[in-house]
């Protein structure tokens, strides 16, 4: 009892628990040692650059050996009354609602599908490959496949369907073969994310599924969508980036060294023709820069109201 007193009123006891060990100690010395360089590396390759494109926004500049002109929202003030911004614009928010909807009602069906299929593997691997090639060449080998004179025509022709062959080129017809491209080149990519997630549900729930007499479409809603949620709202919101994104796929399909038909650009396309894009390159940087802040802000928008949307409590297995 006389130890036990001794230990609880002494006063360096409560002091004791706490005394950090050596190794806490050393693991705190090294934090900012082992930080600094990629905290450096992050705000100088990063954070500086997008502040500094903020500020070019505000100015008029051409690159070139003048200092930029500050003229505030001058730029933004241009873009809201340029009509051809407002198409790529308008344009932008299409391929992202269309080609979402598209792309994603059609990773459903296909993961209903392949689920149970012996086949599966080989005809995801098919539908990744597009994906897995440089976008601007697939643009390019579409470009050829559309042509007047090109392989689709030549096979309608060749079936004497040759009312059915288009000027897919035109600027008729050109968005909506970006539309319909953008989904075949993408469709895999999310495929593959969702049958991975698939993949991870325990074969128990599917066999319960079944013995309540479940058909596929209901197993798909009660059992695969709920299961999957998680990498459903991350492949959501990796395709409001990558749609909003899109240039090298577009820019091919178009086949033009020069700019784009209107119906063709999004806001990438109308950036690239302000800055350096096109026969005659305009060198508007600060023109340029308001376009990529305004990417920037609906990228944002977009990624927070997704997450907000679909945002539930996670599912354990």
């Amino acid at each position: 009892m006389a130890w036990l007193r001794t230990s609880a009123s002494s006063p360096g006891a409560g002091a004791a628990v706490s005394v950090a060990s050596p190794a806490q100690a050393a693991r705190r010395r090294l934090y900012w040692p082992l930080l600094l360089p990629a905290l450096v590396a992050y705000v100088g390759l990063l954070i500086v650059p997008a502040l500094y494109g903020v500020y070019i926004s505000l100015t008029t500049w051409t690159g070139r050996g003048e200092a930029p002109q500050f003229i505030g929202l001058g730029n933004y003030r241009r873009l809201w009354r340029d009509a051809l911004f407002r198409q790529a614009f308008t344009n932008t928010l299409l391929i992202l609602v269309l080609c979402g909807v598209g792309i994603f009602i059609l990773t459903f069906i296909f993961s209903a599908v392949f689920r149970e299929a012996r086949w599966s593997r080989a005809a995801l691997s098919l539908m990744f490959f597009p994906y897995l090639l440089s976008a601007i060449a697939v643009g390019i080998a579409l470009s050829l496949l559309l042509s007047p004179d090109g392989p689709l025509n030549a096979g309608l022709r060749g079936l004497g369907l040759g009312s059915w062959a288009r000027m897919w080129l035109t600027p008729d017809y050109i968005f909506k073969v970006i539309v319909v491209g953008i989904v075949w080149v993408s469709v895999g990519y999310y495929l593959t994310l969702m049958m991975s997630a698939i993949g991870r549900i325990p074969r128990y729930y599917y066999e319960a599924a079944e013995l309540d007499g479940a058909g596929r479409l209901r197993t798909f809603f009660n059992v695969t969508l709920p299961l999957t949620w998680d990498v459903l709202t991350v492949s959501v919101v990796l395709w409001c980036i990558n749609s909003i994104k899109i240039f090298e796929f577009i820019y091919g399909i178009t086949g033009s060294g020069d700019a784009p038909a209107p119906e063709a650009r999004t806001l990438t396309i109308a950036q690239f023709l302000a800055t350096t894009g096109g026969r005659n390159p305009q060198y508007q940087l600060g023109l340029g820069s308001a376009m990529g802040v305004i990417m920037v802000i609906l990228i944002s928008l977009f990624v927070i109201g997704v997450r907000r949307l679909m945002r539930r409590e996670s599912l354990e297995f």
